[in-house]
């Protein structure tokens, strides 16, 4: 178990900068952050063959766009 804890803790020494890079992007960034991800949850759904969800996710997506651009600046 020890040697998991060490691994473990290598990869995180090793990769906080990147996570750090990551955080920083979501905070200041959110809106972008958001799209991509109903983006993926989109072509996931419709892959699978919900497409009902896939269009309740991209219409939800484009509406929150659209509201942000109207009213969130």
């Amino acid at each position: 178990m020890n040697v998991f804890a060490r691994a473990g803790r290598a990869y995180w020494r090793e990769n906080a900068r990147a996570f750090q890079a990551i955080k920083v992007m979501v905070e200041r960034d959110l809106p972008t952050v958001l799209a991509v991800v109903a983006l993926v949850w989109t072509v996931a759904f419709a892959m699978a063959g919900f497409t009902t969800a896939a269009l309740i996710v991209a219409g939800g997506s484009v509406t929150a766009q659209l509201l942000w651009w109207a009213f969130g600046r």
